[in-house]
């Protein structure tokens, strides 16, 4: 039996080779479908591949024509939100809820009524969710490093597995250009924050560009706020919120013959304080966070296609202490992974791409059985037909887990997806519907923590769906959409009644909702530009286990029921002021539906001042966030800090 572990891995291999067909001799170059033309009724093929957004398929497919609402967040607002993490810019603007356990402390995202362990996340295609915990801290993710950040709404299991019942986020890692690239800057604030970062890049040969970045931010955290639990209430100074994070990426992409390579790694270091609770005095907890990616593709056309080969290695590390308890305790995981894939034209209508992943999957850590790992393979079809106004985007995968001392669990994950112009005069309009079954396998905590880990854990199941309605004109687009889900089997830790949890499949959960989201933009008299856009998010998600229960039919913990964003971008100039409010409802503490943390609005401003100086482009912003100075708290007994400001000086040669 000790063999098994190794036969499986080579079965996971073999099938990853099966996925590319044998085909003959590789053309010059791989054609691919041109889904831009809405009004052909046949495929357009073109030479030079076109931008994708990968986290609505393997295919190439911009967010007008997909089958869902994706939320793409490029380069230009990445630098316009001043956000320094992941965390803050889907904060501002993205249609979900960002929940914060602090200002320095661990943010998950909340999409569709979903949590963070039901939202999947990826890093240039390559999952990069922790094994162990279920999820990624999005403050652990610098946005200097990142060219974009785009959003799929809805079940994305068919396309991207296990744990995308709510949605996929997926990042995009910064690539090498052609021409030298050289930026640096520096940035202070309130409460202790400073830090910097600088970037590299460019050409070593006619075949080859690197680029390489390093980004330190740090601060201490220590904001005032009012604590209640005080008689009277007093106003205070946070304490051991400090934070200490340094991150260096590098990446390489090369064109050797008819191959088109791209190698990156990513490393980030940060150190904390973990402060309790607004109203419990501080235990001088700590946590120190490592993660190590790195990962590779290569593209090559083969046949009327092309075959896409990548993989990913992935450490974390996290240590955590606790001087009161006594406790200093270290989790380590890793994931390898391999995934290829086949995309080519099967007629004049349809195009598809085929393939399989295969990945392994371990962890350690003093309260984890050894047990504590998992194989994986799967594979997967999707496609893309057009007839005439109507676009069609079918979607299989199957996967198949392997679990020591569990049943190997079978997921199989349909998706069908239509994108259609109903009115021929009038192009711009486009219905979306969509419609996916999505699943989460339990974590290795879910299934291996001792005491009270359980590995019979069936994975959670959902059926989502949703219909959008979107219209495009020249100065921007509005998207309304509608969606529904129902979740079975969904884990939750319960007390067994000697002193010990354990997770059980037990819940069952319904979720209905609205979302609304438009972007537009004007040219003005005397050279000026506006930009502005919003996002509105309504979700009713609700327990449906037990009637008999008090929690039934009562709202889920922390998801808001009503989300408001806005944004807006006047551009003079070498000056440019940008505006960013949201507004967050009610989110509910206790599973009766009792208790609840009030609704705040928060806003924030950016302005940001260019100009050359002796040939070096240098740029000057001030942001001050929460303006209004509102006292709030994203999770309960977590404040988050009254208005403040930050400085930033950025050249670019």
């Amino acid at each position: 039996m000790a063999a098994l572990p190794n036969v499986r891995m080579a079965f996971c291999l073999a099938g990853l080779l099966l996925s590319a067909p044998f085909a003959g001799p590789a053309r010059a170059q791989a054609p691919v479908p041109d889904t831009t033309r809405g009004d052909s009724t046949r495929v357009q093929w073109k030479r030079v591949l076109p931008p994708l957004t990968v986290t609505a398929g393997r295919l190439p497919t911009a967010p007008a024509n997909a089958p869902t609402r994706i939320t793409v967040i490029d380069s230009t607002a990445l630098a316009r939100t001043g956000a320094a993490s992941v965390a803050s810019v889907l904060e501002q603007r993205a249609g979900l809820f960002v929940r914060r356990y602090g200002e320095t402390g661990l943010a998950t995202p909340a999409l569709r009524g979903s949590d963070a362990s039901q939202t999947a996340l990826l890093l240039d295609g390559q999952p990069i969710t922790d094994p162990q915990l279920g999820h990624l801290d999005l403050s652990l993710l610098p946005t200097v490093l990142l060219r974009s950040v785009s959003v799929m709404h809805g079940p994305a299991s068919p396309i991207h597995g296990s744990d995308a019942l709510g949605g996929a986020i997926h990042l995009h890692a910064l690539r090498p250009r052609s021409s030298l690239q050289v930026r640096g800057s520096v940035h202070a604030g309130a409460f202790g924050e400073r830090g910097g970062s600088v970037l590299v890049g460019g050409p070593v040969t006619d075949r080859t560009s690197v680029l390489a970045a390093a980004d330190l931010q740090t601060t201490d955290g220590d904001f005032p706020y009012v604590d209640e639990a005080r008689f009277p209430p007093e106003t205070v100074k946070r304490r051991n919120a400090d934070r200490t994070q340094r991150s260096a990426f590098s990446t390489v992409r090369s064109r050797q013959g008819e191959h088109r390579l791209r190698l990156s790694g990513w490393v980030t270091h940060s150190e904390r304080g973990l402060p309790p609770s607004s109203s419990t005095a501080p235990a001088q907890e700590r946590q120190w966070d490592t993660q190590l990616r790195l990962w590779g593709r290569d593209r090559m056309p083969l046949g009327d296609g092309s075959l896409t080969v990548r993989g990913m290695t992935q450490y974390t590390r996290l240590r955590y202490a606790n001087p009161q308890q006594g406790l200093d305790q270290t989790g380590r995981t890793w994931i390898q992974s391999l995934e290829s894939t086949l995309r080519t034209p099967l007629t004049d209508h349809w195009t598809t791409a085929v393939g399989g992943t295969g990945s392994l999957a371990r962890a350690n850590h003093p309260k984890l059985d050894g047990r504590a790992h998992q194989e994986h393979l799967s594979v997967f079809a999707e496609g893309t037909g057009t007839y005439g106004r109507l676009r069609l985007y079918p979607a299989l995968r199957t996967d198949a887990y392997w679990m020591p001392e569990s049943r190997t669990r079978l997921p199989v994950t349909p998706r069908l997806g239509l994108n259609w112009q109903p009115v021929a005069a009038w192009p711009s309009l486009r219905l979306k519907a969509h419609v996916a079954r999505a699943f989460r396998v339990p974590t290795f905590n879910d299934r291996y923590w001792q005491p009270g880990g359980n590995p019979d854990l069936r994975p959670e199941r959902s059926w989502g769906g949703d219909v959008s309605l979107r219209l495009d004109r020249p100065h921007g687009h509005i998207e309304v959409t509608a969606f529904a889900q129902r979740r079975r089997d969904q884990i939750v830790w319960q007390p067994t009644g000697n002193g010990v949890w354990s997770p059980r499949n037990v819940d069952r959960v319904r979720a209905l909702g609205l979302e609304a989201a438009g972007e537009w933009a004007w040219t003005l008299p005397a050279e000026t530009t506006l930009k502005t856009g919003a996002t509105y998010t309504f979700t009713d998600a609700r327990n449906r286990t037990d009637p008999t229960s008090s929690s039934y039919n009562e709202p889920l913990r922390y998801v808001p029921r009503t989300e408001i964003k806005a944004h807006s971008t006047v551009s003079w100039g070498p000056a440019a002021l940008t505006l960013n409010a949201r507004y967050t409802g009610r989110r509910y503490v206790t599973s009766d539906g009792r208790q609840f943390l009030d609704p705040y609005l928060i806003a924030g401003t950016r302005l940001q001042l260019s100009h050359p100086v002796g040939g070096v482009q240098t740029s000057l912003s001030l942001d001050i966030d929460n303006v209004l100075s509102t006292d709030y708290e994203s999770v309960g007994g977590r404040p988050m800090p009254p208005r403040h400001a930050r400085i930033q000086v950025t050249l670019a040669p």
